[in-house]
């Protein structure tokens, strides 16, 4: 795993100072430690720092040149099919070991053709100093990030927004169309980020830049839907749960190449124990795995007892993790440092203490993330399996909760009764991903005339775009595509993956292979959730892989207790950040709506811990970062 920025302008004479450029680079240190590299030509510059996993030697440093000079290449990622696609292509007189290379000669044999053939996570840029080509590429699934700057003068991209921001150095501004959807789901969809000009290329899209004309065009190399649609006859069920179980195990034994020790992340919950069991299986050595438990785990939250069970009966060489959340006011300054932006999901803290104790044993790890949205492991498939009846009983209940005193339990009923029953479909599946309630009006704690301009927006845009191309599938995958389109790169992959790279550890998904996924959807939703059986299909290709005990056990997972902790010890912390950014920037936000926010929450009438949250997460990022709240309408 490994950092990348580049810049390519249109005059030679009007590139960046060395200096500049080597300050880009050292943003990207916490990726790739173990080297760096730049190299220039003409209108052109590019940097890498690499985390060594394939081919330890300097052979496999970059950025890497074809022997006859005319491409290069900086690369973050994993290719797990790069030997194969070496031998299928005849690729003679590689000079190194790695993945990297075998990329970079695929594209040179094969243009944009060769992109669809790599199985992996990645994200990488490739040079053609003949024809004066530049291509930007992310993997399918949108697992490894890629963000850009298209100026009429110049593209910068990187890994991270922070090496793009100190080779733009100009003031950020807020892009405010994305933080309208920030309000809802505490992060921006698709290519939005939240600075205005600043976007991230989408899963299974590639960019194209002409460095002559300085013409450009943005297009995928995989779409979903065509998964969807060629599907062809479908499977029996009994094929389907044989079909499962051989994809998911080829796909955990693939992601083990690696020239460094692999271990495992364990929670004891169903996906990862499927990796663990397919990986002890296929590991060249006893297999590590690793379990957490943290000091603010509550009872049923800890996950220890049950992971050590699995790893018993797996026989891999377990480690418990200890963790205490420490100083979490300071971790929590930090995770807005890694994410660029000010990003809700709890989540990342107990993960970014994880990773960093698990880097001390090795540099890889695989975890089960993509499991429930691939198989329907969440509460709104059951939902959806239900839609009509719920819908229908959702607009009784609003009646009757209309005349009940406000509490955090009713306002709770009444987001559920008011997603169930919103205008469309797309929308409600977007409400049902987000505590956020329309009639609380989330873009309230804005000041105005800030909160008007906000909510010119539709912050459900995103989920209509991607449902409308599914608008003939069934409920039941609606929601998993738009889980897998949306929820896992823009939320859940986007933690992981600064989390874990704020502390140079490389975390591999063995369920969001892209071969799994492309059968799993061909599959319609009541073979995966039949009646809204949670992973139904999944633990039917389980069966004989895990123990009764995790098949058919309680769900487990760690809960964050944000909400204590705000009105706790991080409370202080809370308002001394919320009211010195008021001071610098008196026109974001409306601090009489927030305090009385935090006032109803402590008394219990509503719950708005998550929005005070984002609050928090706002005022750091907005304070650090310098940005600039504008009174335009700043879309990207």
């Amino acid at each position: 795993m490994c950092g990348l920025v580049g810049i390519a302008w249109h005059s030679v004479d009007s590139g960046p100072a060395a200096d500049r450029f080597a300050a880009a680079l050292a943003k990207l240190r916490h990726r790739g430690p173990d080297q760096q590299g730049h190299w220039r030509d003409g209108n052109l510059a590019l940097g890498h720092t690499r985390l060594s996993i394939i081919d330890l030697s300097d052979a496999g440093r970059q950025p890497m040149r074809t022997a006859d000079g005319r491409y290069t290449i900086v690369y973050n990622g994993e290719v797990y099919n790069f030997r194969e696609l070496a031998a299928e292509h005849a690729l003679e007189g590689l000079r190194s070991g790695s993945d990297t290379e075998v990329v970079l000669r695929l594209v040179a044999a094969l243009g944009t053709g060769a992109f669809a053939k790599l199985n992996g996570m990645f994200a990488f840029a490739v040079y053609d100093a003949r024809d004066r080509r530049l291509w930007l590429v992310r993997d399918r699934l949108g697992i490894k990030p890629l963000y850009f700057a298209l100026r009429p003068n110049n593209l910068i991209f990187g890994s991270e927004i922070k090496a793009i921001l100190a080779l733009d150095q100009r003031v950020p501004e807020c892009n405010l169309t994305a933080l309208h959807e920030w309000t809802y789901f505490g992060n921006p969809l698709g290519g939005h980020t939240l600075y205005r000009g600043i976007q991230q290329l989408l899963p299974g899209h590639y960019l194209r830049l002409d460095l002559s004309t300085f013409d450009y065009e943005c297009r995928p190399y995989w779409q979903l839907r065509q998964t969807v649609s060629e599907a062809g006859a479908r499977p029996s069920i009994a094929e389907a749960v044989a079909a499962t179980r051989r994809e998911l195990e080829q796909a955990v034994r693939r992601q083990l190449v690696s020239d460094v020790p692999v271990g495992v992340f364990l929670s004891g919950g169903i996906d990862s124990s499927a990796v663990t069991a397919f990986a002890s299986r296929h590991y060249g050595g006893r297999l590590a795995t690793y379990s957490a438990g943290f000091d603010f785990a509550a009872g049923d939250d800890d996950e220890l007892p049950k992971a050590r069970r699995v790893a018993a009966h797996f026989g891999t060489a377990h480690h418990e993790l200890r963790i205490s959340g420490g100083d979490v006011g300071n971790l929590i300054e930090r995770l807005v440092d890694s994410h660029d932006m000010p990003f809700a999901d709890a989540a990342n803290i107990p993960l970014a203490l994880m990773a960093r104790q698990i880097r001390a044993h090795t540099k890889v790890v695989l975890q089960g993330d993509g499991g429930d949205e691939l198989f329907g492991g969440y509460g709104r498939y059951r939902t959806l399996s239900h839609y009509r009846f719920l819908r229908a009983l959702s607009a009784v209940a609003k009646l009757v909760l209309r005349p009940i005193r406000d509490s955090a339990r009713h306002c709770r009923a009444r987001r559920y009764a008011n997603a169930l029953t919103a205008e469309n479909l797309a929308v409600t599946i977007a409400l049902l991903l987000t505590p956020e309630d329309r009639s609380m009006h989330p873009a309230a704690i804005f000041a105005s005339p800030l909160r008007q301009l906000i909510e010119k927006s539709d912050p459900f845009a995103r989920h209509r775009e991607c449902l409308e191309r599914f608008a003939a599938e069934d409920r039941v995958n609606q929601m998993s595509f738009l889980d897998l389109l949306i929820t896992l790169p823009d939320t859940f992959l986007e933690k992981v993956d600064r989390a874990t790279m704020a502390a140079s550890l490389e975390v591999r998904v063995p369920f969001l292979d892209h071969e799994l996924v492309e059968l799993v959807t061909r599959l319609p939703g009541h073979v995966k959730t039949p009646n809204g059986k949670s992973k139904w299909l999944l633990k039917q290709a389980l069966v004989d892989v895990l123990p009764d005990e995790v098949l058919h056990g309680p769900k487990v997972g760690l809960t964050v207790p944000y909400g204590a902790w705000l009105q706790g010890p991080l409370k202080p912390m809370f308002f001394d950040h919320v009211q010195a950014f008021s001071r610098a920037n008196p026109e974001v936000l409306d601090l009489s709506y927030v305090e009385d926010l935090f006032k109803r929450t402590v008394d219990g009438v509503c719950d708005g811990s998550l929005m005070l949250w984002k609050v928090l997460n706002l005022a750091i990022w907005g304070h650090r970062r310098g940005i600039a709240f504008g009174t335009r309408d700043a879309a990207l």
